[in-house]
């Protein structure tokens, strides 16, 4: 005698075991969601810091010129009159767009393509403030509230001839750095617009000829002694009278001249100032160096301000 089985209950026409099932499923897809906002709400309102690297140009007590787009390369034709006196800098931008206080530091370059291994280095900073957005901290450590931003100028210069001379073919990679606290991994600049810097280059400004001796020169001692001004009680920066102070020592030579005996004219000219006693020292190990890192890009020394069109500020070719 055969029994048959009774019908699995339904509703409305379903299995109760089938729809049970969709339920369980509905169910576990739900939970899956919930857990993915969560993780991504955390992510999203923790700090989650924002890295770029911009080109810039500083006159100082001038202007800064900042090349936003995050490419090295400068356009001459967007930047206007450039003065004889400016340093070429790398502008650090780090952006907090969370919703959690972080904690940075370390700012600085990180560096691929030479041989050694890649790792990060830290150029000197500038501080820089009276500049709205753009003033610099020169901390090496801070504190970055939620949707708070800072900026740092770095001194790239300084150390890219040194990297250039390490590269494995022909040129570095760089790109902006920092450390953040309580995270393992660097946060970086992003990679599309990494700096590819070769061993040709002298200059960010794109179709830049040539560049002043005196640009040069005041660049090693405006550097030297801005820092000896900051480790004071001082003005920050050199007085303008330090540009005043080299353009009366080039005159006193038709070529460029021995060390010593420009230096020995610095000094001089110094006094005229009424003893405003810069620190000329450095030019000692650093003139003959500098000057002959730019090879034929450096332009004779009697175009440089103490006549011709750079005395005017008319070289526009020239950083």
């Amino acid at each position: 005698m055969m029994i048959s089985a009774p019908a699995p209950p339904t509703l409305f026409g379903v299995s109760v075991a089938v729809l049970a099932l969709a339920v369980s499923l509905l169910s576990f897809s739900v939970a899956l969601g919930a857990l993915g906002w969560q993780m991504a709400k955390h992510r999203l309102d923790g700090g989650r810091p924002k890295v770029y690297l911009n080109s810039a140009i500083w006159e100082p007590g001038q202007k800064l010129i900042v090349n936003r787009s995050g490419k090295w390369e400068l356009k001459n034709g967007n930047l206007g009159h450039i003065g004889l006196e400016n340093i070429e800098l790398a502008q650090l931008v780090v952006e907090n767009p969370g919703r959690t206080a972080i904690t940075i530091y370390t700012p600085g370059i990180a560096v691929v393509g030479t041989k050694n291994r890649d790792y990060t280095i830290s150029p000197r900073l500038f501080p820089l403030e009276g500049y709205g957005a753009d003033n610099a901290s020169s901390e090496n450590s801070l504190r970055l509230e939620p949707y708070d931003r800072v900026t740092f100028l770095l001194d790239y210069w300084a150390i890219v001839p040194r990297l250039l001379r390490e590269a494995n073919n022909g040129r570095v990679t760089l790109r902006g750095c920092i450390s953040v606290a309580g995270r393992s991994r660097l946060q970086k600049s992003p990679k599309r617009l990494a700096w590819k810097v070769t061993d040709t280059a002298w200059t960010a400004r794109k179709d830049a000829r040539s560049i002043s001796p005196f640009t040069v020169i005041w660049r090693v001692l405006f550097k030297d002694n801005m820092r000896a001004a900051t480790d004071s009680d001082g003005d920050t920066y050199p007085a303008y009278t330090l540009g005043a102070i080299v353009r009366t020592a080039m005159q006193k030579f038709g070529d460029r001249p021995e060390v010593d005996a420009f230096v020995a004219e610095l000094e001089r000219a110094d006094n005229l100032y009424g003893s405003v006693s810069f620190q000329y020292h450095s030019l000692t190990f650093a003139m003959d160096e500098a000057l002959d890192r730019y090879g034929v890009h450096l332009s004779a020394w009697s175009t440089g301000p103490a006549g011709g069109r750079a005395a005017h500020g008319e070289a526009d070719q020239s950083p």
